[in-house]
């Protein structure tokens, strides 16, 4: 009785290998016809002259985006300086005006 059983066991066994070996023959196969059909060099996307045109006009627009805004920084940033600059003039003139008033015309009262 064990033998027939180790002979279906054995049966079995091999022709599980078989079909092991087959699916690894396969895919050999396959993997050397993907290798074949690759290209060698590389492809590009084809763009229409349109979306072309429009792309640099986007890339322009951006540039141009970014240019005003820069600008527009610079300019925020000299005027606040100069106003700035304005108010430190006044507040020292104003010290200035007041050490003056407190030394000559303040002490004359008492």
């Amino acid at each position: 009785m064990n033998s027939p059983d180790k002979k279906a066991r054995e049966l079995r066994h091999k022709e599980q290998d078989l079909r092991k070996r087959e699916q690894e023959i396969r895919l050999r196969e396959l993997e050397a016809e993907i290798d074949r059909s690759v290209p060698e060099h590389r492809t590009t996307k084809y763009e229409e002259p349109d979306s072309q045109v429009k792309g640099k006009l986007k890339q322009w627009r951006q540039k141009i985006i970014a240019v005003a805004q820069f600008t527009g920084i610079v300019i925020a940033v000299v005027v606040a300086v100069r106003i700035a600059t304005w108010l430190a003039t006044a507040v020292i003139v104003g010290g200035i005006a007041f050490i003056a008033y407190k030394m000559f015309f303040a002490g004359d009262k008492s």
